[in-house]
């Protein structure tokens, strides 16, 4: 089954990269003469290969390349309604859903949006520059959508937006991670977080960016942000609650970007007597175990990039060079500070986008950390606890 979807993405990619080169219009796109309806189909398929540097890991050794993922994203317009929708098929047979929501633009400036919509916080939607994800990611504040309801103004001075979400998006569907119950993990939990059964229901999202242009010194975004929401345990019946406050900023100065952000979060659970409230369960779709979070904590992150004009150079346009830095401090003073540092390059040769990320993390769930689910908890005595590892990754993407 698996290698009957690849074959049936990279057809879709020959198809589309041999229709690209006979025509300059996109061929999977349709517009009305008078522009106010269209439809395009578009997407992305990617492979990856990478070395790590734990025992226990698969790819130890330096090996061919593996699929990743083929994601087709559907955008149309209808007048004042749209359409945005990403479905993803992963590797290992996984399946996702990157964003699906219809929208309406009230007025020039406002706009609504409906369905499995991204939850707006800080750094948004994604919280680093490069291919492998940070721990804001991993803590569920990037890339991160539900079922529910957004209100978006924008102007040149103001970014806003305002959402409500009644349930998290269903375990098997998420592409990003969320705090989930043992029983709805069921693919991937582990014997020992049994006793974890709270979700969130009921979730507020604010985030509010100022902008500005200094003309000197560049462009430049510094906003806030907050989430709220209730935590309910299917084992207790009762509701707890969790909330999170962030800060973020984003600057661009010529060729620069800094971005930056603080979050600060806490999940108050109404737990069994006898389960530690000061762990949470957090999980997405299988493609790694569900791990532990500190359940209170403050994420800091600083991202930095540098793009590259090339000319002259066949297809290669640009070469973005960035380093990634996350920091997640946990209420506990005794337990380890999780980190991550990605340096790393990504090449624009459009239609191919190459990603090299060189990651050296400690007490983080995806190094070394995956094999006891608690690496963004506690870290202590278990395997590779306050140890750095590294991982060495390359990802090559074909867009359409």
């Amino acid at each position: 089954m698996k290698k009957q979807k690849i074959c049936l993405a990279i057809t879709a990619l020959i198809m589309s990269s041999t229709l690209y080169a006979e025509t300059t219009t996109n061929p999977l796109e349709w517009k009305s003469e008078d522009g106010n309806q269209s439809f395009k189909v578009g997407g992305v398929l990617r492979f990856n290969q990478r070395y790590e540097q734990w025992d226990e890991s698969k790819n130890r050794g330096i090996g061919k390349f593996d699929f990743d993922i083929f994601r087709l994203d559907f955008t149309g317009k209808y007048g004042d309604f749209y359409l945005n929708a990403s479905p993803i098929i992963q590797d290992q047979e996984m399946t996702s859903i990157e964003k699906a929501y219809v929208g309406y633009k009230i007025d020039e400036h406002q706009s609504v949006e409906a369905g499995l919509v991204y939850k707006p916080f800080a750094l948004y939607p994604y919280p680093q520059n490069g291919w492998t994800y940070h721990l804001p990611f991993f803590l569920g504040y990037g890339n991160n959508i539900a079922p529910g309801v957004n209100w978006n103004f924008v102007n040149p001075d103001w970014d806003i937006k305002l959402g409500y979400y009644p349930r998290m998006l269903d375990a098997d569907l998420r592409y990003s991670p969320e705090s989930a119950t043992y029983d709805d993990l069921s693919e991937n939990h582990l014997p020992f977080q049994a006793a974890y059964q709270n979700e969130k229901q009921n979730q507020f999202n604010a985030r509010v960016a100022h902008k500005f242009d200094t003309n000197q010194w560049g462009k430049h975004e510094i906003g806030l942000s907050g989430a709220v929401s209730e935590l309910h345990n299917v084992t207790t019946k009762k509701d707890g609650d969790y909330h999170a406050f962030g800060l973020h900023t984003n600057s661009n100065y010529d060729r620069w970007n800094l971005q930056s952000s603080v979050i600060h979060y806490k999940y108050d659970a109404e737990n069994p007597e006898g389960v530690d409230s000061d762990r949470t369960l957090m999980g997405a779709n299988g493609l790694t175990p569900a791990y532990f979070i500190a359940s209170e904590g403050t994420v800091s992150s600083v991202n930095l990039a540098y793009t590259l004009p090339v000319k002259d150079f066949g297809k290669l346009k640009a070469i973005r060079f960035y380093n990634d830095y996350s920091y997640l401090d946990k209420e506990h003073s005794d337990w380890n500070a999780s980190q991550m540092n990605t340096t790393g390059a990504m090449f624009i040769a459009k239609p191919f986008m190459v990603w090299a990320d060189y990651t050296w993390a400690k007490n983080a769930n995806i190094l070394g950390g995956a094999q006891n689910g608690t690496g963004l908890s506690s870290g202590q005595n278990a395997k590779y606890s306050d140890q750095w590892l590294y991982r060495v990754n390359l990802n090559l993407g074909f867009s359409f």
